[in-house]
């Protein structure tokens, strides 16, 4: 299995576009959206210098992933896991395949 299959795993396809799964580590030092790939648990790895107060680690999540995908802010919703480390984030309007080949080279760097 390629690296960038195991990429997509953390990417599943969704009626109005793609959910993505992510791991949160708030009040790092540096921010990173993508920052890596847990395999284990199927998701992405996102590094965010806010902290989790009052829903702003996960607008900061939000709004980093848009910038990245080049999509709106209001296309993106966290639909689980609003106050863990595990979230869902449903992107609409972005195929799952699109944003696998947009996330992989940041992944690869």
């Amino acid at each position: 299995m390629t690296k960038s299959m195991d990429y997509s795993d953390a990417l599943d396809s969704h009626p109005q576009g793609c959910i993505i799964r992510f791991e949160v580590v708030p009040g790092s030092s540096r921010l990173a959206v993508p920052s890596g790939f847990n395999p284990w648990r199927r998701s992405l790895e996102a590094r965010l210098t806010e902290e989790p107060t009052r829903g702003r680690a996960n607008r900061q999540l939000v709004e980093e992933l848009a910038r990245t995908l080049g999509v709106a802010e209001s296309r993106i919703e966290v639909i689980k896991g609003e106050k863990s480390g595990r979230k869902l984030l449903l992107v609409k309007g972005i195929e799952k395949d699109r944003a696998v080949l947009i996330l992989k080279p940041l992944l690869e760097q």
